[in-house]
């Protein structure tokens, strides 16, 4: 089954400097990447026998898509392997959120890696990158786009944490990626893929609803699924029941114009989409860059019709060009079908529901084999049945005749699929819209640059999984990472040594013998298609008789061996060996993953060669230098690495004082304030994210400009007592008005900072005149998982830090004793969110505003806009808070809120109660008891603030209940850990 054969070349096709395959005349510009999702290891080959310059993989653990295939360990060194030895490079995603007992476990998988020559990590946790800056430094780092970078502070902040690229958030725009590139790192956006509707990294919806992280890699995709308006409690019609679902971004036509604003790499989502799927995306970009870089100024800049035409064909919920160049609304959303949506083909003129078939009138055209979806899509959105059929076209006719292949304008009759026992079909109707949403030709068309293409899926699999285990324990190594990964792990210490190398491949020659074996070389060539991607050699022969047939090779990037016969030449008695001879065995490399720039030939004398032995040399050549491009990566581990951070264990003693336990609470009224002060608060959060009804119009939040009066009437201890809240987001434009209020903020004189997120963390951090002013406490974007994480913040000094929400008592238990700071011995100031409405879903998106604008007026009725605008009065702006949601088929009901600026907020159905939690969350050490008090009164935040000093307080009379969940409230991730 190989495509190209690791020991006898084809002598048929010569492949010169003046020749070359087509395969391989991609352009690649390093400032200019194109990188490729691989979820599989046919994925990964795919990608670069189609141009990727670099693919971003996952390991069979701690990978943010743990429902992809990802990569055992012996496939990880392969894909690694056969990425360098194209001269490509390799992302491995460790980008979720990690627990204390895992880290080491994670610092083991990065060190064989590193060892093997991963060209970087792509990290969500701080923890990790903390470790990883530390332990090898120089090392480039990737910030995931779970990092939720949104602004050029963070970009700043991670930058000095060692990070060299970051991939910002979805949402920025053009401008504020060219702001984030100032900063000196390297950009990497998506193009193209599934998008996330909530800002990636902040969403808790799957984690909190149903106990499967997004933050962990195993996201339940709540925003697929369906959902009900209501206002008022009432059901509002609307043009679709996904109201939370989007269209796949498409920034194909937007490619020239991130180019010229400096970002780096162009990066498609997909690793869970098949691989026929990312060779086709692939393929597209590449030519499409290539033209947009290329110095033809006739060369289109924008994708063809054709190329548009091949991206519907192979995956599109619809298409939106994203954030790049505005907010685009409704046009970001996909609300009548979460899944591919295909290309319109034609419609049904006939149904014979007697013969069980139909006809259909084409628009475009359809071949057996292609797979078809048959309804409008708009066609009873408001039943809970799926409003299209679809099934893979078997047979069809055109008038009498059979046939393979039909065009547009043919009406084509199609047999409806044999139902199973118990199945039901729903008879399609005349006038009904038949989708094409398999294209079986073009998918035949990409398989040709799969290995073992003419084979079935399965034999290729399972012919990929033997040749790469063939190819490691050939090279004496068992088929695990840790030992595949060695310094020596590609070549035999008995067989595939060099006589002699070096470090420095331009200082000295590594020098091998013909009988060499060089199994991972065969194991590239082997994995190659016919038509493959090629590397460029140069050849330097030497025949002299008395001496072995001697040919050098060498590639454009400084690699070059050398390989001696073990045959001696012998002086020809007659018909000597000539140089056409040589060049034309030098040359015949048709079939093969090597082209030739150049040959230079010296032959001293009459001299008798025979073509085996020269072509043995000349194929051991190849290989050998293959070899070389991938043992030249590899590296040793740093010295002195260790993978424990010697974490205290739970039996032992922590010395030093325990900081007494307090109640904090985060308010939006001057009267929630007053009432939570009275009630004894310790801490009390105001600001932040100002909320506005966009029908009344009606605000709910404590502005900066409402605190000189508010301040005027608090006591000087009162005073010390307020941290003011920064927006959760706060994109490039907004600094300068965080800095206007942080200046009158230092004026009024609050000195506790609550900072949303880490740009403005690094913002108040860098600013002497702030630093050494305010306090600073951490928020929940932060995303604080281990101790490692909270330490980064906790070495800098701040009030407090805030835990993941997504934590279990017992995780905060262990994190917080392996926070000890070692030179002091004292508990951290932990914060954790006992009780309140928990964000589930932050959305550029204007969910709210579209879904009001386009409903229709009579939906509302006029009893639920009184209770609206009458819920507000003059002093105290309160928002009824179950006045808009969202409700799941499940009956459970999600608040929306929407902020000022027009962000979205999704709520928890049900509020988070920890009270009976509490002699536990005392006893981990816990510091702070975090209330919010969003969608209360003031009354009931009084009452809740006095009910959990009194359970802090006496905590041996607070009830044990350890169940979960009640009716109305849950007890989040605290008794269970996230998958």
């Amino acid at each position: 089954m190989s495509a190209s054969k690791p020991s006898e070349y084809s002598d048929s096709v010569s492949v010169s400097d003046s020749v070359s395959n087509p395969a391989s005349d991609f352009a690649s510009d390093s400032s200019s990447e194109l990188l490729a999702p691989a979820g599989t290891l046919i994925s990964l080959l795919a990608a670069i026998q189609n141009g990727a310059d670099a693919v971003y993989m996952g390991a069979s653990r701690f990978s943010a898509r743990a429902y992809a295939g990802n990569f055992s360990d012996c496939e990880l060194a392969a894909g690694i392997d056969y990425a360098h030895a194209f001269g490509k490079k390799v992302y491995v995603t460790l980008n979720t959120l990690y627990r204390d007992d895992e880290l080491d476990d994670v610092m083991l998988l990065f060190d064989e890696l590193y060892r093997h020559g991963v060209d970087s990590v792509i990290v969500q946790d701080l923890g990790l990158l903390a470790r990883v800056a530390d332990q090898y430094p120089g090392f480039a780092v990737h910030a995931s786009t779970q990092m939720t970078v949104h602004n050029s502070y963070h970009a700043a902040f991670l930058q000095k944490k060692g990070v060299s690229r970051v991939v910002p958030a979805r949402e920025n725009s053009i401008p504020e990626l060219i702001e984030i590139k100032k900063t000196g790192v390297e950009v990497e956006t998506f193009v193209h893929g599934a998008l996330c509707i909530c800002y990636s990294g902040q969403c808790l919806f799957s984690s909190l609803v149903g106990s499967r992280s997004g933050n962990r890699g195993k996201c339940a995709q709540p925003c697929r699924k369906r959902y009900v308006f209501l206002v008022g409690g009432n059901p509002v019609s609307t043009d679709g029941q996904y109201l939370i679902s989007p269209k796949d971004l498409n920034a194909s036509e937007n490619i020239s114009a991130l180019i010229q604003a400096g970002v780096d790499s162009f990066k498609i989502e997909g690793r869970m989409k098949k691989p026929e799927y990312v060779a086709g995306v692939v393929s597209v970009y590449r030519h499409l860059i290539d033209r947009i870089i290329s110095n033809d100024s006739s060369s289109q800049k924008v994708p063809t019709r054709i190329e548009k035409e091949k991206l519907k064909k192979l995956f599109n919920r619809d298409f939106t060009d994203g954030y790049f160049l505005k907010n685009p609304g409704n046009e970001l959303m996909s609300r009548k079908l979460p899944y591919n949506k295909g290309i319109l083909i034609g419609k049904i003129v006939s149904v014979d529901r007697r013969k069980f078939n139909i006809t259909v009138l084409l628009t475009s055209d359809l071949s057996a084999h292609d797979g078809i979806s048959i309804g409008d899509i708009g066609k009873n959105m408001n039943s809970t049945e799926d409003p299209r059929i679809g099934f893979t076209v078997k047979k069809m006719y055109v008038g009498r005749s059979i046939c393979s292949k039909a065009a547009s304008g043919d009406s084509v009759e199609i047999p409806l699929p044999q139902l199973g026992a118990g199945e039901k079909l729903l008879f399609p109707s005349i006038g009904d819209s038949v989708y094409k949403t398999f294209d079986f030709e073009l998918q035949k068309e990409i398989s040709k640059t799969f290995p073992a293409a003419t084979v079935s899926e399965e034999e290729r699999d399972v012919f990929i999984e033997q040749t790469v285990s063939d190819a490691y324990s050939q090279a004496a190594l068992p088929a695990s990472l840790p030992a595949s990964l060695s310094v020596s792990s590609s070549v035999s210490p008995s067989d595939s040594s060099p006589v002699a190398s070096s470090n420095s491949l331009s200082d000295s020659l590594a020098l091998y013998s013909s009988s060499t074996v060089f199994p991972i070389s065969e194991m590239i060539e082997k994995l190659s298609p016919a038509e493959s991607v090629q590397i460029t050699v140069s050849f330097n022969c030497q025949i002299e008789a008395g001496k072995p047939i001697q040919i050098t090779v060498s590639d454009s990037e400084g690699c070059q061996v050398t390989v001696q016969s073990d045959y001696i030449i012998e002086t020809a008695q007659k018909n000597p060996f000539s140089e056409n001879q040589a060049r034309d065995l030098l040359l015949k490399l048709g079939g093969t993953i090597y082209r030739v720039h150049s040959v230079d030939i010296s032959i001293v004398g009459d001299c008798f060669v025979p073509v085996g032995e020269f072509k043995t040399v000349r194929n051991k050549a190849l290989q050998a230098l293959l070899n070389e491009r991938i043992i030249s990566q590899r590296r040793q581990s740093p010295v002195g690495a260790v993978f424990s951070n010697n974490g205290i264990e739970k039996t032992d003693v922590i010395a030093g004082d325990v900081l007494p336990a307090q109640v904090s609470v985060c308010v939006y009224s001057e009267d929630e304030l007053f009432a939570a002060l009275n009630a004894g608060a310790d801490r009390v959060y105001i600001g932040g994210d100002i909320f506005k009804d966009p029908l009344t119009q009606i605000e709910y939040g404590i502005t900066v400009d409402m605190i000189p009066n508010i301040f005027d009437k608090l006591s000087a201890s009162d005073k010390e007592k307020i941290f003011f809240k920064t927006p959760f987001i706060t994109k490039e434009t907004d600094f300068e008005s965080l800095n206007q209020n942080l200046i009158r903020l230092k004026e009024i004189g609050i000195s506790g900072i609550s900072a949303s997120n880490i740009g403005v963390y690094e913002f108040i951090r860098s600013n002497p005149v702030y630093s050494g002013f305010f306090r600073i406490a951490t928020d929940s974007a932060f995303n604080l998982f281990n101790s490692d994480a909270a330490s980064l913040f906790l070495k800098d000094g701040v009030s407090s830090v805030l835990l993941s929400p997504e934590l279990s008592i017992s995780e905060i238990e262990q994190l917080i004793r392996s926070s000890v700071l070692e030179h002091e011995g004292i508990l951290p100031p932990v914060e954790c969110i006992v009780h309140g409405r928990q964000r589930l879903m932050v959305t550029e998106h204007p969910l709210l505003q579209s879904l009001l604008k386009d409903m229709k007026q009579k939906d509302i009725k006029q009893k639920d806009m009184k209770s609206a605008s009458e819920s507000a009065g003059s002093d105290n702006k309160t928002l009824p808070f179950f006045e808009y949601a969202i409700k799941d088929s499940k009956n459970y009901t999600f608040p929306v809120l929407v902020d000022a600026v027009g962000r979205n907020y999704v709520f928890n159905s049900r509020e988070l109660n920890a009270f009976d939690l509490l002699p536990r969350l005392l006893e981990a050490n816990v510091t702070f008891f975090r209330i919010d008090g969003i969608g209360h009164t003031p009354d009931e935040i009084g009452a809740l603030v006095r009910h959990y000093k009194n359970g802090l307080s006496n905590s041996n009379d607070v009830p044990k209940n350890n169940s979960n969940d009640g009716a109305e409230f849950t007890k989040g991730n605290f008794l269970r850990s996230v998958d």
